[in-house]
């Protein structure tokens, strides 16, 4: 005998109006460990499956007032997962396969001289029963698991693309404040020599103007002018220079235009912008690539790629050593731009490298490290470039990347 869900014994209503089969279906079920209860007409038969929800029913065809065969379609509309064995006289049998048309599990023919058919029929659609009701509630669990799940991707992507910004906006903060700090060296001493010069202007003209100027005076005055126009000019181009390069890349950083820009001067750029951090180490950079080189793409992921790669090597590439290298080398190849990057820094073990890109792996785990850096790169470069980027490393040798994206339209 089979148990339902609850483990309790499976509860079996018989539909039949006479008397007799109902009571021999009963005594053989309750010797096997089935409850069971009774009707004698189809009518009463669905106000009991109202009442008790059996297990199982067992339905004669032929009865007054309500047939099996409106029984059976009562049942599958009203509750559908209830099974229905049908229990016919051999000269209905066109009416039980129309009935298990309608909805019956199965049918048998009557009378039955064997019991054992009756219990295995039972058995057989109780276990059919329990494994639907079970596949029912696996798949509601897992759909139930799958929304979960989506949820929480759909919040880590959420919250991914907000530590993305955060990113972005710090590192467009450390630009800005490595900027201004470096951009108030030239302004000082372009103050500085404007003080100068008023000054020196102001004791010329005084003794100019009291009939005590000489030509010595005159020469020394025409020196100390260009002296500090020289230094005042030199050092506000510098501070043009630092402004120019700062406003490209901010604007660059922000924006997600497509231009035409020159590779090598935009890297000088990107270098220049990075200058204030790079200038605080004995680490140095090289750049090599044709001067003529341009491409048609997107310059604010471009840069953003290629500063994670540079702050990851200041980072984490070059932790412990004093003096490191940086080597960025350009070529066009085909229709395509390679950009490889190289550092000597102390590399990454095998485990290190397989995970370099994936989202929230740092190396700098409570140290302020989002983990979001790499990952970064990797989206910019195959989904906004358009390209490829892949990672080899050796333990205390450095890590070198290969970026390959398309140059894009370039007029001539």
């Amino acid at each position: 005998m089979q148990e339902t869900l609850t483990n309790k014994p499976p509860l079996i209503l018989t539909i039949d109006d006479e008397k007799v089969i109902r009571n021999s279906f009963k005594d053989i079920l309750e010797d096997n460990g089935y409850e069971v209860i009774q009707a004698e007409n189809g009518h009463i038969g669905l106000k009991k499956i109202r009442e008790h929800k059996p297990d199982l029913i067992l339905c004669d065809l032929q009865m007054p007032e309500m047939n099996g065969l409106e029984v059976v379609r009562a049942v599958k509309e009203e509750f559908g997962k209830i099974p229905v064995l049908i229990v016919s006289g051999a000269g209905v049998l066109n009416d039980a396969i129309e009935a298990v048309r309608a909805g019956a599990w199965d049918y048998l023919v009557k009378p039955l001289f064997n019991m054992d058919i009756l219990l295995q029929a039972v058995e057989k659609a109780l276990d059919r029963a329990k494994l639907i009701a079970e596949n029912e509630a696996y798949q509601k669990n897992l759909e139930k698991q799958t929304v979960k799940l989506q949820q929480e991707i759909e919040e880590r992507k959420r919250t991914e693309k907000q530590l993305v910004q955060a990113e972005k906006m710090a590192a467009l903060g450390d630009l800005v404040a490595g900027v201004a700090h470096e951009i108030n060296t030239p302004l000082g001493i372009g103050v500085t020599g404007i003080s100068y010069l008023n000054d020196a202007t102001r004791a010329f003209k005084k003794r100019f103007t009291a009939g005590e100027a000489t030509k010595t005076d005159l020469i020394k005055f025409m020196e100390d002018c260009e002296e500090a126009c020289q230094i005042t000019l030199s050092n506000l181009k510098r501070a043009a220079q630092l402004v120019a390069g700062f406003k490209q890349i901010a604007v660059d950083q922000s924006s997600d235009e497509k231009r035409i820009f020159n590779i090598k001067q935009y890297i000088d750029e990107i270098l220049f912008s990075l200058y204030p951090r790079i200038k605080k180490t004995r680490h140095t950079v090289h750049v090599d690539g044709p001067e003529d080189l341009e491409m048609n793409s997107y310059p604010g992921a471009f840069s953003q790629v290629l500063t994670n790669l540079i702050m990851n090597s200041l980072l984490h590439g070059f932790e412990d050593i004093e003096a490191g290298q940086i080597t960025i080398t350009v070529k066009k190849e085909n229709h395509s731009i390679i950009l490889r990057y190289e550092d000597n820094g102390k590399g990454m073990t095998e485990a290190q490298q397989k995970k370099i890109f994936d989202p929230f792996f740092t190396t700098k785990r409570g140290c302020g490290g989002t983990g979001l850096g790499m990952h970064l790169v990797f989206n910019l470069v195959s989904k906004k470039l358009n390209g490829e980027i892949s990672c080899t490393s050796t333990v205390d040798k450095g890590t070198f990347f290969t970026i390959t994206v398309p140059m894009g339209d370039v007029e001539n």
